[in-house]
């Protein structure tokens, strides 16, 4: 399989993505219950086009790019059905990138079309990673932010395409917030590896505030800046410890890739004679995984689908394998080895894909204005959401700070503007503000158990 996919033959490139595409399809017609963040996802753009302003009335910390294209999705109709074959997409087209660039900065000896190979089985180990998400989104502008550093240096002289590199970077940043640290990255591997001077640096920094800037604007002119700016500090540089659950969870996916990674990096540190060109790459993407460990500390919960920029690197990594093992069974080796440890992973994960996916609703209505004061996004399935609250642990600090003025002009302006059919309460949150907001809540009725509906 080494020789075949090491191969430069265009036919062996169309075959690989035709399989690739028809399994994607295949896993597209099992019809599966959607994850929850993706049901999420799908929820922001539905509300978005009725109206509804990100961050303001709807609390969530999306990306605002990543929240317009969900909006697009829904504006077109577009069911959660095809999000397989676009996220299948998109991944090829990074991965096309990924070996573009690896190609024409003669980065690596001759490897045909093993980087994209590989980059496409790094990126389909979990079920997580065959759904579009802002950080898949963001990380296509990043691989772009890599290949204009790339062509910084290959030559002696770096140019004003540096800008670029700031463009790309912002627009990285809005699709996932987290995403603002790896500008730290971008200034760091043009200060080491090439001749960048402090206008070019300034240059660069002022493509990147210019793409936030902007942001800044529209939010304003929508009166939702102050807003923003707050999930905007809260997801880049609000930094926390993970939990031992949330590390055990993401070295069970990544596991197989983190080691192969790892092994293709100890295997060029000990081989040192490669080109000058290479070494850049190896030490740029070095720097890469610095600043992606550094991200795992910001982003909102440490998961397969928030963790995806660990992975370009160490697919890097991992084609130095392929070139300085010089015995040939033991590249062969490595091909199969990601293949059982991806078919390992994803039959793992398919065993417990109940549990790993949005539930079943329990409510009996239909087709009503639903309220939901909870985590349970399942109740929306068949009733239109109304509320902000769409991400739970951004919102059920609200009800347990009812003591704070703050808090109960912020409830105060959501229950105001609102006027759904149906509450539903499982926390008892709906009791807790009936002292503070007399004026709506008498206008509902207990009908069932945690069950609220409005009197006519």
């Amino acid at each position: 399989m080494f020789q075949i996919l090491s191969s430069k033959s265009s036919i062996t490139f169309i075959f690989l993505l035709i399989a690739c595409a028809l399994g994607i399809l295949g896993y597209a017609e099992l019809n599966l219950a959607p994850f929850a963040w993706e049901f999420k996802n799908f929820l922001i753009g539905q509300n978005l086009n009725h109206g509804f302003r990100l961050y303001q009335d709807i609390r969530d910390n999306t990306g605002p790019l990543t929240a317009n294209f969900f909006q697009v999705l829904d504006f077109f109709s577009i069911s959660i059905f095809w999000n397989a074959p676009i996220a299948f997409s998109i991944v090829v087209f990074q991965a096309y990138v990924f070996q573009q660039t690896i190609r024409r900065f003669d980065l690596m000896p001759p490897l045909g079309n093993l980087p994209f190979f590989i980059y496409l089985a790094f990126f389909h180990s979990s079920f997580e990673l065959f759904i579009p998400s802002g950080a898949i989104l963001g990380l296509s502008f990043l691989l772009l932010a890599w290949r204009e550093i790339m062509a910084q240096q290959s030559t002696l002289l770096v140019n004003d395409r540096v800008f670029l590199i700031g463009v790309y970077i912002g627009i990285a940043c809005l699709c996932y917030l987290s995403y603002s640290l790896f500008i730290f990255w971008a200034i760091l591997s043009l200060l080491f590896y090439s001749s960048i001077n402090i206008r070019q640096i300034l240059l660069l920094a002022i493509g990147f505030l210019m793409i936030l800037i902007s942001a800044g604007l529209v939010f304003s002119y929508h009166g939702n800046l102050a807003n923003f700016l707050e999930v905007y500090r809260n997801s880049s540089f609000r930094f926390q410890i993970p939990s031992h659950v949330d590390i055990q969870t993401l070295a069970l996916s990544f596991g197989p890739s983190l080691a192969i990674g790892l092994l293709g990096l100890f295997r060029v540190i000990q081989k040192n004679k490669i080109r000058s060109n290479a070494q850049k790459a190896q030490q740029t993407n070095l720097l890469w995984m610095f600043i992606s460990v550094l991200t795992l500390f910001t982003v909102p919960s440490l998961t397969v689908i928030h963790s995806v920029f660990l992975l370009p690197s160490l697919a890097y990594f991992t084609l130095n394998i392929t070139y300085l093992y010089k015995i040939y069974w033991k590249k062969e080796l490595l091909i199969w080895t990601i293949v059982g440890s991806l078919y390992l992973s994803l039959q793992t994960e398919w065993k417990n894909r109940e549990s790993l996916r949005l539930g079943k609703a329990h409510l009996s209505i239909r087709n009503e204005k639903l309220m939901v004061l909870g985590p349970q996004l399942q109740e929306y399935q068949y009733n239109q959401m109304v509320g902000p609250f769409l991400n739970w642990e951004l919102s059920k600090s609200l009800f347990s700070e009812l003591d704070q003025y703050k808090t109960i002009v912020i409830l105060h302006d959501y229950f105001s503007r609102e006027n759904p059919s149906y509450i539903y309460d499982p926390e008892n949150n709906f009791i807790k503000i009936m002292p503070y907001l007399p004026n709506w809540t008498r206008n509902y009725q207990l009908v069932a158990p945690n069950l609220y509906q409005r009197k006519n």
